[in-house]
């Protein structure tokens, strides 16, 4: 298929090959995130911030397109460079009631993309 300009459309489409590989990794407490290995998501068990630590260490981050945390098992400090290199996102678990550690990373972010001041 010829785009505008008479370029070939295979650039593209290697583009988006390359992106369909890449995997979504979970980790966190396994009764929290069990649900999303039905549809083909990597789901690594973690119940401690030193677990999370050493699953990710253990993994290829440049083999996923982006790896959920549950805020139990996350620490702003060990991880926040995953989360500058938007691989790393937090998100709420089945036990995150007290803490909501995920709610505050993901408001303060849109607070920042908005312009909007606390």
């Amino acid at each position: 298929m010829k785009v505008p300009g008479g370029r070939d459309n295979n650039i593209f489409r290697a583009k988006r090959n390359r992106m369909e590989e890449k995997k979504i990794g979970f980790i966190g407490d396994v009764t929290s995130l069990e649900f999303f290995r039905v549809f083909g998501a990597d789901v690594f068990s973690a119940y401690t911030v030193e677990d999370a630590y050493r699953v990710i260490k253990g993994l290829k981050t440049s083999d996923y397109a982006t790896i959920f945390i549950t805020e139990e098992v996350f620490d702003s400090e060990r991880f926040g460079r995953y989360i500058m290199d938007r691989k790393l996102l937090v998100i709420p678990s089945l036990k995150s009631q007290e803490s909501k550690k995920g709610y505050h990373i993901v408001e303060g972010l849109i607070r920042k993309a908005t312009g909007m001041k606390e």
